[in-house]
């Protein structure tokens, strides 16, 4: 639905609108004349930074994990449980965060959020024991949760639509850029100080909130449902220069906080899509964690001493994250739907190729592709799903689809544990392997012709969301 308050107005195209005394402006018509600016750029900055410490924090585990074992006395499958204990938190912040930011606002989730994650990383260092530390280590899963759907719908809101793809992209590459920063922070303090010392670093994410609070956007519906019209205004010059107001302009900003229930995110032909979303999501986030949790004791178990089994992680974040620029430029000029299909596809056959043993220039450049065709492809996918669902529930879909993907994130590092233990290294590729084949067939089943993104361009506008409703 719509809401309408008191507002402001764009320049050009909405200026004709305008009339000596009021104005009824609609916020959508502003962002989408806006162009790439300081404000984005501070916007991604912030953004970056969250997501790259919730990347170091749910990626850390597997940089620890054989000093963990050794210290703790506990067996492959065991190792596996407690890496779940983070990711079952965040499934269960993800499905909280996401309802909460629909009704208290985003930006007091993110800000909640990140407290969260950084006192769940700083106890977590200090734990005497497995149970302690796994206690821990779902508090801090669960402001990871919390913070990454609503840095996307953010990012979705704020950003010009030709530049969407990119900017949802390059904030989620923070993911991989965490994963470089925990190996590379491992490599410096796991054999002296310790382990320990890797999880009081990530503390120091305590050091983003005055950063986000002084920063970080709110919703312009969020905004307007408060009665914040000055807030707003002093926002939206920020994204349009070119923008002008006048204190009894009146806003038309689609809603983010109309209460949204989980059945509208399945309304309006969005059923089957939003299920082959959780699919891909399950499937996405099982390879995902289960790699970056593994892929260092799969390394050891093939020969490569722990240096070189680190530097593994390094390749397979820091490639994801080179090829990602250009793969999720392409997406805002092809499609992300088409980018995304093709590397599930591709994902497989390189998944599976790092079963076999190989002198590491071969290795690292098959690591770098596997992380580009899968948590590359991810980065775009966000993309994608934030602009499927209308912002009413946008907050809600991403939340469902973080939350229930997160069980897949749960059962990569618990299943791989249980297969290293009892089987092969090669059975475990194979097991990484075959969900990207699975997420290529669900994107294809996936109708695109129900996304709001596709029906805002075509001048369709679903029920709910009339203008006057």
């Amino acid at each position: 639905m719509l809401l309408v308050h008191t507002s402001c107005n764009s320049s050009g195209a909405l200026e004709s609108h305008r009339s000596l005394s009021m104005a009824n402006i609609k916020v959508a018509d502003v962002l989408r004349d806006s162009k790439f600016n300081a404000f984005h750029w501070v916007f991604f900055g912030c953004a970056l930074l969250t997501i790259t410490f919730d990347g170091y924090d749910l990626v850390s585990y597997g940089a620890s994990v054989p000093f963990i074992m050794k210290e703790w006395a506990i067996r492959p499958a065991y190792a596996g449980l407690i890496g779940t204990y983070a990711l079952l938190g965040a499934a269960c912040g993800s499905l909280i965060g996401g309802h909460l930011a629909d009704r208290i606002g985003r930006k007091k989730t993110i800000l909640l959020s990140a407290v969260t994650f950084s006192l769940g990383m700083f106890v977590a260092g200090i734990c005497p024991g497995p149970i302690s530390f796994g206690t821990f280590r779902v508090l801090t899963g669960i402001g990871i949760g919390g913070a990454m759907p609503n840095i996307v719908a953010l990012a979705t809101e704020w950003t010009p639509p030709r530049n969407r793809s990119l900017m949802v992209a390059g904030i989620y590459s923070g993911m991989q850029w965490g994963g470089v920063m925990s190996a590379g922070v491992g490599l410096w303090l796991l054999p002296v100080p310790g382990w320990r010392y890797l999880y009081l670093f990530g503390g120091l994410g305590i050091a983003l909130v005055p950063l986000l609070f002084k920063f970080l956007p709110e919703a312009a519906s969020r905004l307007v449902h408060d009665g914040r019209t000055a807030d707003l205004a002093k926002q939206l010059k920020q994204v349009n220069p070119e923008f002008t107001s006048q204190p009894n302009d009146r806003y038309e900003a689609e809603s983010t906080v109309s209460g949204s229930r989980v059945a509208d995110v399945f309304k309006e032909g969005r059923g089957l899509s939003s299920v082959m979303f959780f699919l891909i999501y399950f499937c996405t986030l099982y390879m995902i964690y289960g790699l970056n949790l593994w892929l260092p004791q799969l390394m050891m178990a093939r020969g490569y001493a722990l240096g070189s089994s680190l530097r593994f992680v390094l390749v397979l974040n820091l490639g994801c994250f080179v090829i990602n620029v250009f793969t999720a430029a392409i997406a805002d000029r092809i499609g992300p739907r088409k980018v995304v299909g093709i590397s599930y596809f591709l994902g497989f056959f390189v998944i599976a190729s790092l079963s076999i043993k190989a002198p590491t220039y071969i290795l690292y450049p098959l690591v770098a592709l596997a992380g580009a065709l899968t948590m590359g492809a991810h980065n775009i996918l966000h993309g994608y799903v934030s602009q499927y669902y209308p912002p009413s529930v946008r907050s809600t879909g991403l939340g469902l689809c973080f939350g229930l993907g997160r069980i897949g994130s749960i059962a990569g590092p618990l299943l791989a544990g249980i297969i290293l233990q009892r089987a092969s290294v090669t059975l475990c590729f194979l097991a990484f392997a075959i969900p990207s084949m699975i997420s290529f067939f669900a994107i294809a089943t996936s109708r695109d012709e129900f996304s709001h993104a596709q029906q805002t361009v075509a001048g369709v506008f679903q029920p709910g969301l009339q203008p006057g409703n």
